[in-house]
């Protein structure tokens, strides 16, 4: 049958894909809708099947399955009931006809009905016996089966006003069965657990939003179908054993039906409500999971139950339960309890560091020392983490219950009481939960310099050396950038006083030793010397004045080229009837300090030969900003040089010392003079890096 199959979905498959357009064969077997993928039956092949009926929710008018006595398959319910004829008047046993398409499915190809025709009464299928791991793979999902099993737990979906359904958890030989019953009355949740049953219905597949499985249900349908082999018996009525023998060797070993333990109350964990919602079945299902430690003399057990904890630790109760088991010892799931009577609680028992990571603690009440490493609050639980030898782990306790803990210091050494719960890994680990403030004792608070305040310390020590050493740094900067404006000053005057003074009082001296020569032998040439001496002390005089003038303004240290400029020609034409205007083109921009210094110097050169010779009322200097070049323009309305002033070396000493500077500075010198129209000197200066120093090379 399987190979059949195979070979009827491969035709599909290949029939659905033979050219764009091509018509789809109509599906008139169940096994050909379950040979589709999900892929295949989102393509919509017509359905023409005739099948009987093997589950239907007559309240909910929903959850209609069909078995043709090959197979089953779900059928939808379709948009409007009335439209497709007979649906709300189906029932278990109907044998009926249903045209539609095949549509994607929740996990298979499922069938959209568009008629539905009831022919009369159909035959019930024979249930198959399938064994519960091979219904986990999928290939039975719809098939009519038989199970046997014991029903551990009922409930209803929270929602129980739009869902109806009452579910149940049976445990046959290999697993955990979800069944699910529409017609049934309120008692049938409680008096059928731990019965030995037998139930009949279709396989179904629990899915999520990813069509992958995630289990396995039975839709059982009615409670009257269910038989009954072996009734529920009275929880407390169960032969009483101990914890040490629960999952002990027997030869008929644990048959899924209820033990029942008699011990005290060491702890009690109170259940938080969750909620979770079942995609398959749109229903929500609210649980709380309540946990009780109880020890009788053999050991203590692990009880998850529902029932209300309206216990306290020392008193003695009797619990039934399943027995399940745990990666440390055996639990007792949906469990129900009666207290009994009130005993002295038994002693912790005192574990150590050697041996403290061992399932054989799980469930029982210890006592051990740990060192407290930190604290951390949620909205229901405080956790402390300790360290004992190697082993980290929590200790959780109510934050009801928690009153003083969250003042322990970090670094406490603590003595704790509580009940141990080991973890499985990887890695393992375990998890002490505490009852109240008084099973949590302070050994050794911690001392107040703890690790994190020498960190802190630390912190601020770096700090502090980080901001010394950038303090220290700036200053350091700061006082090398002084030094360094002393040196340039310094540098500065050298220069001035070498290319002025000192050349001044050179000349002047060879032309006093030329004057003493001559004075008795030719007076007359004497005399033309002495002037020269003469003009030389004057102009060298004039050269000290402004080089002194320069050293006291700082002109260009507050201003920059065309404001010290400005600023100087307004001082020296103040008083005069001489006009002075300052113009710049281009983008201006700061130069090379000697650059400006020299340009500074040459352009009051300029302006003060035109005040003292030129007898000029009006002078003009143009500064330009090139990207090449910088040019400096002065020109008057004077009579212009006397004759032969450009060029005897010697006639005019301030133009020599512009000559000199602008041959410093590496530029190109122009004088424009001719006798009675006025002077226009110019200096042309090539654009270099700011800072580097002027380069002489002789080219004017």
């Amino acid at each position: 049958m399987v190979l059949a199959l195979t070979i009827s979905g491969r035709a599909l498959a290949q029939e659905g894909t033979d050219g764009a357009g091509a018509a789809l064969p109509v599906l008139t077997r169940i096994a050909q809708i379950r040979a589709l993928s999900q892929d295949g039956g989102a393509l919509g092949y017509r359905v023409q099947i005739r099948a009987t009926v093997t589950h239907f929710d007559q309240l909910a008018g929903n959850g209609l399955i069909v078995h043709d006595g090959e197979l089953g398959q779900w059928v939808m319910v379709p948009p409007d009931p009335r439209s497709v004829g007979t649906w709300a008047e189906l029932q278990a046993g109907d044998l009926i006809e249903i045209e539609g398409r095949t549509i994607r499915g929740g996990f298979a190809p499922n069938v959209q009905p568009e008629k539905v025709r009831k022919i009369g009464r159909g035959t019930i299928p024979r249930a198959r016996s399938v064994p519960i791991s091979a219904m986990f793979t999928g290939r039975y999902d719809c098939d009519y089966v038989e199970i046997v099993g014991v029903v551990q737990r009922t409930w209803r979906a929270s929602d129980s006003r739009t869902t109806r359904v009452m579910f149940a958890e049976v445990a046959t030989e290999d697993r955990v069965v979800r069944a699910t019953f529409w017609d049934y009355a309120p008692e049938d949740l409680t008096r059928f657990i731990d019965a030995r049953v037998r139930l009949r219905g279709n396989v179904g597949t629990i899915f999520g939003q990813t069509e992958q499985l995630r289990g396995v249900s039975l839709f059982a349908g009615r409670i009257r179908d269910m038989v009954v082999l072996e009734s529920a018996p009275d929880p407390f009525s169960v032969p009483a054993r101990s914890s040490r023998n629960i999952y002990n060797y027997s030869s008929a070993g644990e048959v899924n039906r209820r033990i029942r333990v008699r011990g005290v109350v060491t702890a009690r964990i109170p259940g938080r409500p969750v909620e979770v919602s079942d995609f398959t079945t749109t229903a929500i299902f609210r649980y709380v999971l309540n946990v009780l430690y109880i020890k009788d003399a053999t050991g203590g057990v692990r009880v998850e139950t529902e029932q209300a904890p309206d216990v306290r630790p020392g008193e003695l109760v009797e619990v039934a339960g399943f027995p399940g088991v745990s990666p440390g010892k055996p639990i007792l799931r949906n469990a129900v309890f009666r207290v009994v009577g009130v005993q002295e609680a038994p002693p912790p028992v005192t574990v150590s560091s050697p041996s403290v990571l061992t399932p054989d603690h799980d469930a029982e009440l210890v006592r051990m020392e740990g060192q407290l490493l930190s604290v951390l609050t949620g909205p229901t639980e405080r956790v402390l983490v300790l360290r004992v030898g190697d082993s980290v782990f929590n200790a959780g306790i109510d934050v009801s219950q928690a009153s003083g803990t969250d003042a322990i210091r970090p670094g406490s050494r603590l003595s704790l009481t509580g009940v141990y719960a080991y973890q499985d890994g990887p890695p393992p680990s375990f998890r002490i939960f505490l009852r109240s403030a008084d099973d949590v004792r302070v050994l050794a608070a911690a001392p107040w310099w703890t690790l994190r305040h020498s960190a802190v310390m630390a912190g601020i020590l770096a700090l502090g050396a980080s901001v010394g050493a950038l303090w220290m740094r700036a200053l350091a900067k700061r006082k090398r950038q002084e030094y360094l404006a002393v040196l340039t000053e310094r540098t500065r005057v050298a220069r001035e006083l070498h290319d002025t003074v000192e050349q001044g009082l050179a000349g002047i001296t060879l032309q006093l030793e030329a004057v003493a020569g001559s004075l008795q032998t030719a007076p007359e040439a004497a005399r033309q010397l002495l002037d020269v001496a003469r003009q030389m002390l004057r102009y060298s005089l004039e050269e000290t004045k402004r080089s002194v003038m320069d050293l006291r303004s700082q002109a260009l240290e507050t201003r920059d080229l065309q404001g010290a400029l400005t600023n100087l020609a307004r001082q020296m034409t103040l008083g005069t009837r001489v006009q002075a205007e300052v113009r710049v083109t281009g983008q201006p921009q700061r130069l090379d300090a000697a650059q400006e210094h020299h340009l500074l110097r040459i352009g009051l050169e300029a302006l003060t030969n035109a005040l003292k010779h030129g007898e000029a009322t009006r002078i003009d200097i143009e500064l330009a900003f090139g990207p090449a070049a910088t040019n400096l323009v002065v020109s008057d309305n004077g009579c212009g040089l006397r004759h032969g002033e450009r060029a005897e070396p010697g006639a005019h000493f301030g133009l020599q010392g512009v000559r000199e500077r602008v041959d410093k500075l590496g530029g190109l010198l122009e004088i424009d003079s001719p006798p009675g129209s006025g002077t226009r000197l110019a200096v042309m200066v090539p654009v270099r890096a700011t800072g580097v120093p002027a380069r002489a090379n002789g080219l004017w």
